[in-house]
């Protein structure tokens, strides 16, 4: 079922990607060719106050030309930066909110067919509103949005909650509760 790389060609790169396509043998001996994206890597945290609820947040997704409502998340600054390293910076800079105590619950390849991104996925228990919070990037207009666990439960059913480390993590953490 492996396939080999015959040739492969840095296509497009910036400092979110690089796109290669590459010349494959296919096990049957027949060629073909891949295109992908390969990633740094990412870290989302899903962040619950000491009352239970869930902080989400609301910013718009140019791709899909719409508003989502995801949990916090970003690329990793680079190589060397830790998943947890990642949501603490991450959590605080889009909600305004951060925690003490995190737990590392799955990594995931959201889009596995044409990228080697993996998203490391943390609970963050406990969260509390911070002082002198982190400045959020340039060019992200990010609001936080404080729901209780059903509330995110309708947003999901609503398909209003489209996105896979959200709608993963959500269900994670109801299937704690249980």
């Amino acid at each position: 079922m492996k396939e080999k790389t015959l040739n492969s060609k840095l296509v497009f790169q910036n400092d979110f990607m690089d796109l290669y396509v590459d010349d494959i043998l296919l096990p049957d001996q027949r060629k073909a060719t891949r295109t992908y994206i390969k990633h740094c890597g990412a870290a989302a945290v899903l962040p619950i106050t000491k009352d239970g609820k869930l902080v989400l947040t609301r910013q718009y997704r140019y791709p899909v030309h719409k508003i989502s409502i995801e949990i916090p998340a970003g690329k990793k600054d680079s190589k060397a930066e830790t998943g947890l390293e990642c949501v603490q910076r991450e959590i605080e800079e889009e909600t305004g909110y951060n925690s003490k105590r995190f737990e590392h619950i799955h990594n995931i390849h959201n889009c596995i067919a044409y990228s080697d991104e993996m998203i490391e996925l943390f609970i963050a228990y406990d969260c509390e509103l911070v002082e002198d919070r982190l400045v959020p990037d340039d060019d992200e207009f990010i609001e936080p949005l404080i729901v209780t666990l059903k509330e995110a439960e309708e947003l999901i059913a609503s398909n209003e909650i489209t996105d896979l480390k959200t709608l993963y993590s959500i269900s994670y953490y109801k299937g704690l509760l249980k």
